[in-house]
């Protein structure tokens, strides 16, 4: 079956006209080329500073000063035309009601939706968001997390297919972001396509799509065990961006550029990648890109120097755990 894509995003690069650094521009964003498909559940990576602020952006449809590039979407939102909401990491700037209910009702109602299906509305956005015995608490009363979801059930409630969840855990105690994180993963096995953008790789699970930005370049496309195996980084790096680079017409020299930045050396005329300061390359892409890996992955790198190869690469403990049971079976 033919993927179906939400929206595409086709080389885009982002200088912003005011943006200077040692009198020259900077560009923050470089020729990024990504798609989101229907359903997805997509984790996108990178350092503050990398671009991936930006690029959720770019997604979401907002006017960016100084972009170039195209946008293409097939996304049917309830505000026609308007760029899709993002979550960022402080709810509490968006959070105009005194209570969860009043909050969701004054955003449909700013967005034009019809007067007598906003209250319906508000009220089955929130039980989807978990916070159905809580529509009339008051918001100030609300702990991180719950503030959160209340701006998680406005996107719902503004019918938006795609959630653009910016850093909304980056804030919050371990308890609340993992009560977040799983409000979420419910709604995405309802359906609900999701793009998570975190620097927390406990965050990632099977089956996400992982994607990752260094220096305003996406350097990582491909899944979650991809991003951790070592055995295979170099492939999949070469993959990932040379092709990428190639395909655009780039050279050896901004080619070495963009692996620079990932803290990656490139040699024309050799097929490979090897990391700086590293004798055989045989690096991570979430360690080449300075990202310390969950303790279950650290294991299995352990067992894997030792001659024990768990596949598929274990990242979380359940993994873990039945990986050894499967090998020792």
């Amino acid at each position: 079956m033919e993927q179906i894509y939400q929206v595409e995003l086709k080389k885009v690069s982002v200088t912003p006209p005011a943006l200077h650094h040692d009198g020259e521009t900077v560009t923050i964003l470089k020729d990024v080329s990504f798609s989101i498909y229907e359903g997805e559940w997509v984790t996108l990576l990178g350092r503050n500073g990398s671009g991936k602020s930006t690029l959720a952006k770019a997604v979401a449809g907002c006017r960016i000063p100084g972009a170039t590039g195209s946008r293409s979407s097939r996304l049917q939102e309830a505000a026609e035309g308007k760029p899709l909401p993002i979550v960022l990491q402080h709810p509490e700037a968006s959070l105009l009601g005194a209570t969860p209910w009043e909050d969701v009702v004054l955003l449909l109602e700013q967005n034009g939706l019809q007067a007598e299906t906003i209250a319906e509305e508000a009220e089955r956005a929130l039980s989807r968001a978990g916070l159905g015995e809580r529509l009339w608490q008051p918001i100030e009363t609300l702990s991180g997390g719950q503030k959160q979801l209340v701006a998680i059930a406005g996107c719902l409630a503004m019918r938006s297919p795609l959630l653009v969840l910016d850093e909304v855990t980056a804030m919050l105690e371990t308890e609340a972001a993992a009560g977040v994180l799983e409000q979420v993963r419910q709604l995405h096995r309802t359906g609900v396509t999701v793009l998570w953008i975190t620097q927390k790789l406990d965050e990632i699970e099977q089956g996400d799509r992982v994607a990752a930005m260094s220096g305003g370049r996406l350097v990582f496309d491909g899944t979650a065990e991809q991003w951790f195996d070592r055995a295979g980084a170099a492939e999949n790096m070469r993959k990932n961006w040379i092709g990428e680079r190639e395909a655009a017409g780039c050279g050896g020299a901004e080619k070495a550029d963009v692996g620079s930045r990932a803290g990656l050396r490139f040699e024309p005329g050799k097929q490979g990648i090897s990391c700086s300061g590293s004798e055989d390359g045989k690096l991570s892409m979430c360690e080449r890109l300075g990202f310390a890996a969950p303790y279950a992955v650290q294991v299995a790198w352990e067992l894997e120097r030792l001659g024990v190869k768990l596949r598929p690469l274990p990242f979380t403990a359940e993994m873990l755990a039945e990986a050894v049971k499967r090998y020792g079976g």
